[in-house]
């Protein structure tokens, strides 16, 4: 869960350098773990696509396999 932010500073104003993932030494593969909250709201939002991720364990590749028919019913 995301910390919460009482007052934002509105007036503030980020600046974010662009960065070449492409010019990485490996650019391949990235490890990460995500809520199943927040994976089935990019599938269904099509944010994110099931041709993109790789289920490391039996458990979770059927908790993904039940999201996909999930969202297509």
């Amino acid at each position: 869960m995301g910390m919460a932010l009482l007052n934002p500073n509105l007036a503030q104003t980020n600046h974010y350098q662009h960065v070449n993932w492409s010019a990485a030494p490996d650019n391949r593969q990235v490890s990460i773990s995500i809520s199943a909250d927040s994976l089935y709201r990019l599938l269904k939002n099509h944010q994110l696509h099931v041709e993109d991720l790789t289920c490391l364990d039996a458990e979770s590749s059927a908790r993904v396999r039940k999201m996909l028919l999930d969202l297509v019913r």
